[in-house]
């Protein structure tokens, strides 16, 4: 580009402070960038092109070392982290979105595919609905005594007893089934100890009897001695 310029036009500029470049000598810079940089004081004249051409690439190093100037990121690169930034949360967004979905799937595959249960009919006279283990219990009335027997005998009479239109299928109670004895008002005669069908582990001879009123339990050889028989049923 050629460069034109009248004989007598002066260009000043201000050299970094301390500086002596052999072009311009010994300049202090002013407090601010920009503009107010550049001053009149104490300048040399350049009075051809080369000088000029000279001058303007001094003044412009003298600018960016007194502004201690880092060259910014440009438009485009600042939008492109922008996006990545934005994808990045859309992304975990869809993520959460698709795990939700799914847990929620998977609670009414579950809802779909859960078993009903069927509620246990009503207990005969003479017996008792312990409608959590849908038991059956005999009561021990006086129209449907509990008799004591020994632990075989007591077997023996379950399986023959009947309440109502059930006949047959009565047992003994499991240890575990004679625990709840306890806890059930409605049950009368609950006094001394009731056989179970409940063997000892280590001696088959043996089987658990319980007390339900004190909630004691042991095992005691099956012909030892007669306890009350309550017998169970279950629908």
């Amino acid at each position: 580009m050629l460069l034109r310029h009248r004989r007598d036009t002066r260009i000043a500029v201000r050299a970094p402070a301390g500086s002596d470049d052999g072009l311009f000598g010994p300049r202090t810079f002013g407090s601010g960038c920009g503009p107010g940089a550049v001053s009149a004081d104490r300048t040399r004249a350049h009075r051809s092109p080369a000088g000029l051409r000279r001058g303007l690439l001094s003044a412009g190093l003298g600018l960016a070392l007194a502004c201690g100037s880092e060259p910014a990121p440009a438009s485009g690169e600042k939008d492109n982290t922008a996006a990545k930034a934005d994808d990045a949360k859309a992304d975990d967004a869809k993520a959460d979105d698709a795990k939700a979905d799914a847990d929620a799937k998977g609670d009414k595959a579950g809802e779909a595919f859960a078993t009903p249960t069927a509620k246990p009919p009503p207990p005969p006279t003479g017996s008792y609905l312990h409608e959590k283990s849908a038991l059956f219990i005999q009561r021990c009335t006086a129209e449907h005594p509990c008799e004591k027997k020994l632990q075989p005998e007591g077997e023996a009479h379950c399986r023959t007893y009947s309440l109502g239109a059930y006949k047959g299928g009565w047992r003994l109670p499991t240890l575990e089934e004679a625990k709840l004895f306890a806890g059930i008002d409605a049950l009368e005669d609950k006094d001394g100890f009731h056989w179970t069908s409940t063997a000892y582990e280590e001696d088959a001879k043996q089987a658990w009897i319980v007390d339900p009123k004190s909630g004691q339990s042991t095992t005691v050889p099956r012909d030892r001695k007669p306890f009350t028989i309550r017998c169970v049923y279950k629908p």
